[in-house]
């Protein structure tokens, strides 16, 4: 009798790598997923749910996607709706971590054996590990008649809504109008500097950059002590890994507090916004080729930066 063939082991596929060799690619034909225009309804969220999606997800759903309206089913939550899923329709890979544990000998531990170990026991090393599951934006889904919200006419936020937003965010540092032509954030001083709101070209414009000032704020160590932040000055020079790992949460953050604050739609670059765009490019595309785990990090980072100031749990 014949042996049977034995099939290749199948090999599971670089999560981190698959999603920082698609940015690099955006990067290299000079496209910033992150500048790109976002959507009028807001962040992406879970039609059934209301979950809005967060970290690494949120980086993907709300930048690279084109649909109109950002709102995702899984298969079986269309099902359960009385949907079904158009044939033919591509899904959404999004992540999540579950995490296994380990003790000093390697040896795998499930959670009821750890929730039992003394202080005395071995040490238990905690591995997140990515796991994938699939979505499909309600474009692609028929039979069902989605309820979307109406959208202001109006491409600019209110200036006083902005304002009360801002008002509203947790352990925001002093912000003055000192330097007419640069908006920078300063450790040291713990203070925030912008150009007053009519040098900027619209409103928008205005809060945006002043959402990436105040998302490197909460760097600070009396806030969640980042080490783009509180690293000696000499240590966070442009083009560095801390500087350009910085500069990405703070972009990030902008982005997500600008959808919590209504600005629905991207705003041209603000003071200055222009001069370094193709250093930061560079700086990012070097990050992103010498750590596959560079985008993950700085997305959970600008996520934990927008939950401290929404006084939201990390």
């Amino acid at each position: 009798m014949p042996s049977k063939t034995k099939r290749a082991p199948r090999v599971k596929p670089d999560l981190y790598q698959v999603i920082t060799d698609k940015v690099i690619e955006l990067l290299e034909a000079g496209t910033v997923p992150w500048q790109r225009p976002w959507n009028q309804y807001g962040l992406a969220r879970n039609y059934a749910t209301g979950h809005v999606y967060t970290g690494i997800n949120a980086f993907l759903l709300n930048f690279f996607p084109s649909f109109d309206v950002p709102f995702y089913l899984t298969y079986k939550q269309a099902q359960a709706l009385g949907g079904q899923v158009r044939k033919g329709a591509k899904a959404e890979t999004v992540y999540f971590f579950k995490t296994l544990y380990k003790d000093a000998d390697g040896k795998s531990l499930k959670p009821d054996q750890i929730a039992k170990l003394g202080d005395g026991d071995k040490f238990v090393k905690a591995i997140p590990m990515p796991r994938t599951f699939h979505l499909f934006n309600i474009a692609d889904i028929e039979g069902i008649e989605f309820n979307i919200p109406e959208i202001s006419d109006n491409p600019n936020a209110p200036i006083e809504a902005c304002d009360n937003f801002v008002l509203g965010l947790q352990d925001v540092p002093e912000v003055n109008h000192k330097d007419l032509n640069h908006a920078y954030y300063a450790p040291v001083a713990d203070q925030i500097n912008m150009p007053p709101l009519p040098r900027f070209s619209c409103s928008p414009a205005y809060y945006k950059t002043l959402f990436h000032e105040i998302t490197h704020s909460t760097g600070h160590p009396s806030r969640l002590s980042r080490p783009g932040i509180t690293l000696p000055k000499e240590q966070r020079v442009p083009g560095s890994e801390p500087h350009a790992h910085e500069e990405l949460i703070a972009e990030l953050g902008a982005v997500y507090l600008c959808q919590h604050a209504g600005i629905l739609n991207a705003p041209p670059l603000g003071v200055g916004g222009l001069e370094n765009a193709a250093a930061y490019i560079d700086s990012y595309l070097g990050c992103l080729k010498n750590d596959k785990r560079f985008l993950f990090q700085a997305s959970s980072q600008a996520q934990k930066a927008v939950n401290f100031l929404l006084e939201a749990p990390t």
